[in-house]
């Protein structure tokens, strides 16, 4: 009963000072691209230039023959990089704003989800320019709109609960956001980005069946690039942000005074 209070007080918390998470966000945002002369683009550029570099190894050197095979890249490679931009940043977001951490009355949680916020709208401007594109290609994605903007919602609380754990373990061990820069390279790998579970054989395909961004993937190429809605990866999605962000919420809220200690 007390964990459940602490929780609804906690959020409570979190809504009275949105103005102030939306400020740190948007800054967050703009310092991603402080003096860059093409700004905001980046989150476009990006993405488009790794689709397309994939595009071009796996249909010139393996032959793979998936129609449009730039565009099923795309709709999944975007997710992943605010998956991995966002863990990788909300991962040392503590220790770098931790004036902001010490001096702020409002609650300590806003840090690391301020940080993934910002990856958030960077992510939201880059599928923003892209999307039009999709629906040229298959219109038949204007019929999703509604499960599309619940699962950016999923998959934002899916992060937020990562960031707060390894935020808060990357505080009491330093090399926790070393170790994390290698694990996602190895999570990249195991993901289907640059190709679908259907051609993954078995027993390996239990790998990306355990792997839990896979649904998050399988659902937004669902959506952008086949037009189509499938009600399980869906709703596992929901299940996993659920306990994600509870979860992560719980390690943050667990170890907070002695976070202040060490920052």
């Amino acid at each position: 009963m007390t964990t459940r209070i602490e929780y609804k007080k906690r959020i409570k918390e979190l809504f009275a000072n949105r103005d102030f998470i939306w400020a740190l966000s948007k800054k967050e945002l703009k310092n991603k691209y402080s003096g860059s002369r093409l700004g905001i683009w980046w989150a476009v550029i990006l993405p488009l230039l790794l689709a397309l570099s994939i595009s071009l190894v796996f249909t010139k050197a393996f032959n793979v023959s998936i129609p449009k095979y730039t565009f099923f890249v795309l709709s999944a490679i975007l997710p992943w990089a605010f998956f991995s931009q966002g863990l990788s940043e909300g991962a040392n977001s503590l220790i770098a704003n931790r004036s902001i951490f010490r001096q702020s009355t409002a609650p300590k949680e806003i840090v690391p989800i301020s940080s993934i916020l910002g990856n958030f709208l960077n992510f939201i401007i880059g599928l923003a320019v892209i999307a039009p594109i999709f629906v040229v290609l298959n219109p038949g994605i204007m019929l999703f709109i509604v499960p599309l903007s619940m699962l950016l919602v999923f998959f934002l609380l899916f992060i937020a609960g990562l960031g707060l754990m390894i935020s808060t373990a990357n505080v009491f061990y330093r090399d926790v956001s070393c170790f994390l820069s290698l694990g996602l390279m190895v999570w990249f790998w195991i993901t289907p980005v640059f190709y679908s579970m259907d051609m993954v054989p078995y027993p390996y395909k239990m790998i990306g069946i355990l792997n839990p961004v896979t649904y998050f993937m399988v659902n937004f190429r669902n959506f952008l690039y086949y037009g189509r809605f499938e009600s399980y990866p869906f709703l596992m999605s929901s299940f996993l942000a659920l306990v994600s962000f509870v979860a992560g919420y719980r390690v943050f809220l667990v170890h907070e005074s002695e976070l202040s200690k060490r920052l």
